[in-house]
């Protein structure tokens, strides 16, 4: 038996977010992918599993262990075991087949974008975004300079919010993405951009990455 370590409760719980259904694979790696398929997350966590199961309500999971307070974890053939104490929770695996899950590697094609995105940042472009209630966020290159923008696309009167990051490109571009996809653990990234509809996310101090789809509306 073992127990659930901090960081990989913290990726479970971000990666319901997400999507509250999972299949986590046999190793240390775990992956999802949204209802939408345009975002998909990955991260390398220091627990082990030892076989292949699929969670349909994975909050309700995460719920089971916080009230059974650092329990051991058994991952039994049909179901998973919550032991503290005295006490345990058995939490029924769903059959796989049954559950969206990532199938593919994705393998970026060639960048016009790179920028980094601190944690302030990032706390701001999304609370910035529920005070003006605007979905949508714009990446963008402005006399040299990238800014993000917190926007209503199909409104060109919208309020908005503007923030500067320090970055490169390769000319002017304008890349929109949803809000509601912006769904990371709290964290500094490292962001890269692709014309070819794909934009990366990826931690600079844990192994956690995130492909974000950029809209078909964008110019590059």
């Amino acid at each position: 038996m073992s127990k659930f370590d901090s960081f990989t409760l913290d990726v479970l719980s971000n990666f319901s977010q997400i999507n509250n259904s999972i299949v986590v694979r046999k190793g240390n790696e775990i992956r999802t992918m949204s209802e939408n398929k345009t975002m998909m997350a990955e991260a390398i966590v220091p627990f082990t599993f030892d076989r292949d199961f699929g969670i349909y309500d994975l909050r309700k999971l995460l719920g089971c262990v916080s009230i059974t307070k650092d329990p051991d974890v058994t991952l039994d053939e049909k179901h998973l075991e919550l032991i503290s104490g005295n006490n345990k929770i058995k939490y029924l695996y769903t059959d796989i087949s049954q559950l969206l899950t990532p199938t593919k590697r994705i393998n970026l094609p060639s960048t016009e974008v790179t920028f980094e995105l601190t944690s302030t940042v990032l706390t701001e472009v999304i609370k910035c975004s529920q005070v003006l209630s605007v979905d949508d966020v714009c990446i963008s290159s402005e006399l040299g300079k990238i800014i993000i923008t917190d926007l209503d696309k199909s409104n060109p009167t919208s309020n908005s919010a503007i923030f500067n990051v320090a970055g490169t490109s390769k000319g002017d571009f304008k890349a929109l993405m949803k809000i509601a996809n912006l769904k990371f653990i709290q964290d500094d990234y490292e962001v890269k951009i692709s014309s070819k509809g794909i934009s990366t996310f990826e931690s600079k101090n844990r192994p956690v990455k995130y492909y974000i789809a950029i809209e078909a509306d964008s110019k590059f």
